[in-house]
């Protein structure tokens, strides 16, 4: 071997030595007992300060019996209402057998009273339908989706009695109007 390659061979390995051993002192066979030991004496006696649980008032249950009192969120002028053929005015209420009207394809909120007529002795009212339509209604006609029947018209207002299913789930009578728009 040349003189140039065997000074650079013999640094590699000088180097190399010299490497391995500060490795070796950093290997974990290296007596570091004595820290483990400081380790777990340090920490032997601190435990976590928990604040107790406090102590709780026993629960007492309650039964509510709602179905007693009033539903405070009704209208006063709901009517219960049993559907059952032969309880009374009820087959006036639901015919099933009727021919829906061209105004009970609309929620009652969205129909608008414009005015009023009275022709031979009749009152005859002129409501407006959302798509630009203008009907003429008079007692007896139904309007809306909850079963409208017209039972009253005058110059400020059309009063009618709704059917609908109430929170309990029993059929109920309500008033509801349509205004005079101004």
């Amino acid at each position: 071997m040349p003189a140039a390659l065997l000074s650079r061979h013999a640094v590699r390995c000088a180097l190399f030595a010299s490497l391995s051993l500060a490795v070796a002192g950093c290997s974990p066979s290296a007596d570091l007992e004595d820290l483990r030991q400081f380790t777990r004496d340090a920490f032997k006696d601190k435990r976590p300060e928990v604040e107790p649980v406090p102590q709780l008032e026993p629960y007492e249950s309650y039964i509510y019996a709602g179905e007693e009192f009033v539903d405070p969120f009704l209208s006063l002028n709901l009517r219960k209402v049993d559907p059952v053929a032969g309880a009374g005015d009820t087959d006036e209420i639901f015919e099933p057998e009727r021919r829906r009207e061209a105004l009970e394809q609309f929620p009652l909120d969205s129909l608008s009273m414009y005015g009023t007529m009275s022709r031979e002795g009749q009152d005859w009212a002129l409501i407006g339908t959302p798509d630009g339509g203008t009907h003429t209604v008079t007692v007896g006609n139904y309007a809306g989706q909850q079963n409208g029947k017209i039972i009253g018209i005058n110059e400020q207002e059309v009063v009618l009695r709704e059917v609908v299913k109430g929170p309990s789930g029993q059929w109920e009578e309500r008033r509801a109007t349509l205004t005079l728009v101004q």
